[in-house]
């Protein structure tokens, strides 16, 4: 059966000389890896991480694993995938995304969301604190966020996913004055949270923080490839 689909590109694998194992998000399967046979040698493929595309799909009853036939840009993208500092993110994200969501469940809103985001880093260049804001407005989408229970807090209860100013009784926190910043994230215009002043050391720990919330609920999150690059993009 062939079909249309509409999705985001969040990685590929060499599959064989001419061919790549495709891995997008879409709407009505989430996370879903096709094969894409003689990607290599056709022209205008774009695979890179976080395109917007659009596809054709064939699904045999034999098979497993569905093909993928064409796939096209389904906006026009110049700058993401060429700008250090974009195409760093969209990897970390895709990444992100990978180890999160789960395989084969639909994931409408997610993709609406990602669809919007990936044309603001398209034009954007308030980059600095970027990842910080993404991360805050993903865990609505994975039903995790912290509540805040009161303003400018001074502790991140990690495992009671609190923010808060008093110490819980098991060991898994963080205390620090930086940890307000995780509040404007979580509930300030995203205007505002992006052009907030945040001390470079403070983006740094903050990330890690994050990576440390998540990883209370995914696994992997230890091993991204691209978290070396981004720690480098939080010291621009």
């Amino acid at each position: 059966m062939k079909q249309s689909i509409r999705g985001v590109v969040l990685g590929r694998t060499a599959y064989s000389e001419t061919s790549f194992i495709v891995t997008l998000l879409t709407a009505d399967s989430g996370l879903q890896t096709y094969l894409f046979q003689g990607a290599r040698k056709k022209k205008g493929v774009v695979l890179f991480p976080l395109a917007p595309v659009e596809c054709e799909i064939y699904q045999r009853s034999d098979s497993s694993m569905p093909k993928m036939t064409s796939c096209e840009l389904a906006e026009s993208i110049t700058d993401l995938p060429f700008h250090p500092v974009k195409s760093s993110i969209a990897f970390f994200l895709a990444e992100i995304i990978q180890k999160t969501v789960q395989k084969g469940h639909p994931e409408p809103g997610l993709l609406e969301f990602l669809w919007a985001e990936i044309a603001f880093l398209e034009h954007s260049e308030e980059l600095a604190n970027y990842i910080l804001w993404y991360l805050a407005a993903y865990t609505k989408f994975m039903g995790i966020t912290p509540s805040v229970e009161t303003s400018e807090p001074r502790v991140f209860d990690v495992l009671g996913g609190k923010l808060q100013d008093l110490r819980p009784a098991h060991p898994a926190y963080y205390e620090g004055e930086e940890l307000h910043w995780l509040e404007t994230f979580l509930l300030a215009d995203k205007s505002l949270a992006l052009a907030a002043k945040i001390p470079t050391a403070a983006r740094a720990r903050l990330l890690d923080i994050w990576l440390s919330y998540y990883g209370q609920h995914f696994q992997g999150l230890n091993q991204l490839k691209s978290l070396d690059v981004i720690r480098t993009v939080l010291h621009g």
